[in-house]
């Protein structure tokens, strides 16, 4: 009887139990913004109400550098170590993301009209050429300028995002560029099944529109304004999609981008802070592979970053 009662009570009181921490998620989603500073993160940072609220909802190392140099890649760790890992990589631009390493399972990025690999071997997945057909299907048509929300509005603006139809430097320069390579993204996670099998797998995704739309309007008009309160809603399609899936996932965000950068880490039930201590791009590999328990090899750069105990617990 006093067992029973001394076991209902742990049940009414969870602080009586110990926590446990989740298992490792089954896919790390590497998110990459061009031209993300944190300067304009933290000036939009209060407008994002979708993907980019929930990552920053997590840790946010707001005095991040991007490493000029990447002596090693988190996917090449994690082949090495797990046989069947999977890394993918979806990007805007023809640069290779060095994350995922040099033998990725996919690569795939923005050709100018069409998405296209620089994997000789590689079977492409039914998806890409599915996207591919959307894409040049919507490039056919013009697009009409985007409504700006009311924050958006006193911002100087030349296009607002019209294009002639066949503009393809006008699609790049666009939420459409962030929105077909995420597209492009979600099919390959359905088709390849990413993170449902017992090895994690890891899929990279440079978006490379808010670079462009810098580069062609500035960062202080309307159109960079539309772009990112795009980019945030984009996002939040992804994640949800994800969540829709029932796929386990953590993510990492960066941007790319001279002088201080934001450097994020966040997954589905976890809160954070935002940190101002120095954090550097190439600590993302250590603190993600805390998350995973993937061995690293002794004189790696980077370090596991404190203020991330859902990544970076103590062993």
């Amino acid at each position: 009887m006093i067992r029973a009662l001394v076991l209902a009570a742990a049940l009414l009181l969870p602080w009586a139990v110990e926590a446990q921490a989740p298992p490792p998620p089954k896919l790390l989603v590497v998110i990459s913004v061009d031209q993300l500073s944190t300067n304009l993160f933290d000036e939009f940072r209060p407008q994002f109400s979708s993907g980019l609220a929930r990552i920053a909802a997590g840790a946010v190392f707001r005095n991040g550098t991007s490493a000029t140099t990447q002596q090693q890649s988190l996917g090449g760790l994690m082949k090495a170590h797990w046989t069947s890992s999977r890394t993918v990589a979806v990007s805007g631009e023809v640069a290779r993301n060095p994350i995922p390493g040099p033998n990725p399972d996919q690569h795939w990025f923005w050709a100018g009209t069409r998405f296209q690999s620089d994997l000789a071997n590689a079977r492409a997945p039914a998806v890409v050429l599915k996207v591919n057909a959307a894409v040049a299907a919507a490039l056919a048509q013009p697009r009409s300028s985007l409504e700006a929300p009311s924050f958006c509005q006193s911002r100087p603006h030349k296009s607002q995002l019209a294009r002639a139809a066949g503009d393809a430097l006008a699609l790049s320069a666009s939420p459409e560029l962030d929105g077909d390579t995420l597209a492009l993204a979600a099919g390959l996670v359905d088709e390849m099944q990413l993170g449902r099998r017992a090895d994690p797998d890891m899929l990279a995704i440079e978006l490379s529109a808010t670079g462009n739309v810098i580069r062609s309007y500035g960062a202080g008009s309307e159109e960079t304004c539309l772009q990112l309160t795009e980019l945030d809603r984009e996002i939040g399609d992804f994640l949800s999609l994800l969540d829709g899936r029932g796929i386990d996932y953590a993510v990492a965000l960066d941007g790319i981008a001279p002088g201080q950068v934001p450097i994020a880490f966040w997954r589905p039930g976890f809160s954070g802070a935002s940190i101002n201590t120095a954090a550097d791009t190439e600590d993302m590999i250590p603190t993600l592979a805390s998350l995973i328990d993937l061995p690293l090899p002794a004189g790696l750069p980077g370090r596991c970053l404190e203020g991330t105990p859902a990544f970076c617990p103590e062993r």
